[in-house]
């Protein structure tokens, strides 16, 4: 018996599938199936009784998921454990974060982190803010950066926030005012980020507060090619300005919206009572100290 019969018991418990549970292990329902025999021969009982439907334990399996679990939850923490007792500065965390994050802004956050502690690897992972917060639920990151208010499920704390402008060919009629109401864009044809991105709900909300659903005649996942759809005439985006400049000319013009902005935030989360490893603890901290010395300097500008 080792920790890989008690992982793939207790999945199989938690789910009551062979299947669900190998999917989520990214094994073979065989190779788990296998695992599980292997396991009740060397117990001498039946663990599961299995039918068409699902997948039940017997009196012996629940007696024997509550030992497995207590194992498991001891090995899976062993690592973090012996890093947080010696406190060691080495590592890796694992970060969750849209593609729609302010680049520069979070390549200096990294980076100076990067400089304070060189030991501590930094993985990062690009999803939508919605992808995001179930790879921290599910535990696949270690924090997420997401682009709204954290749900009650998370521990977060606030990044920065930046207002949402216009991105239009430079031709367009809007084009010569230098600020440009949200209602005025009704009859236009809507570049949005993809729905597993939470800009996109909140923009259509906001559209939807204008008295107007957002005619969306394209959807992505790659700012680039947003751009591109909007170079070529084909309808206008709405981004956070911190990324607008690069994009300002070259047949693009950009435009704050006039009135009451569409303000992106960004929040940095983490899983309510999730055991985070040292290294993980120590870029919370350093990622809240630069936040608050950056709100610092920009209330004394």
């Amino acid at each position: 018996m080792d920790f890989h019969h008690l992982k793939y018991f207790t999945e199989v418990a938690q789910r009551k599938s062979f299947s669900k549970a190998a999917r989520h292990l990214h094994i073979s329902q065989s190779a788990i199936s296998r695992t599980i025999k292997a396991l009740e021969e060397e117990l001498g009982v039946v663990l599961f009784l299995r039918n068409a439907k699902a997948v039940e334990l017997t009196d012996a399996g629940a007696i024997f998921l509550n030992h497995a679990k207590r194992s498991v939850v001891m090995f899976e923490h062993l690592k973090t454990d012996f890093e947080n007792e010696f406190k060691l500065e080495q590592g890796s965390v694992h970060i969750g974060l849209p593609p729609i994050t302010d680049a520069q802004v979070f390549a200096h956050l990294l980076g100076e982190f990067k400089k304070r502690y060189p030991q501590i690897d930094l993985e990062l992972y690009e999803y939508g803010s919605k992808k995001v917060e179930i790879a921290v639920q599910e535990g696949l990151t270690d924090l997420g950066i997401i682009c709204t208010r954290p749900k009650k499920d998370y521990e977060s704390f606030f990044l920065l926030e930046d207002p949402v402008c216009v991105l239009l060919p430079e031709e367009h009629p809007l084009a010569s005012r230098k600020e440009i109401p949200l209602h005025d864009l009704e009859k236009e044809s809507f570049v949005l980020y993809r729905d597993d991105f939470n800009l996109h709900d909140e923009i259509i909300q906001q559209c939807k507060q204008a008295d107007f659903t957002p005619n969306i005649v394209f959807e992505t996942a790659q700012r680039d090619l947003m751009i591109q759809t909007v170079r070529a005439e084909l309808g206008v985006a709405l981004l956070p300005s911190r990324l607008c400049p690069a994009y300002e000319g070259n047949r693009i013009a950009v435009r704050p919206l006039q009135g009451m902005p569409i303000i992106h935030r960004l929040y940095v989360i983490w899983r309510k009572g999730h055991y985070l490893s040292h290294a993980a603890k120590l870029w919370l901290q350093f990622a809240e100290e630069q936040t608050a010395a950056s709100l610092k300097a920009a209330t004394r500008v």
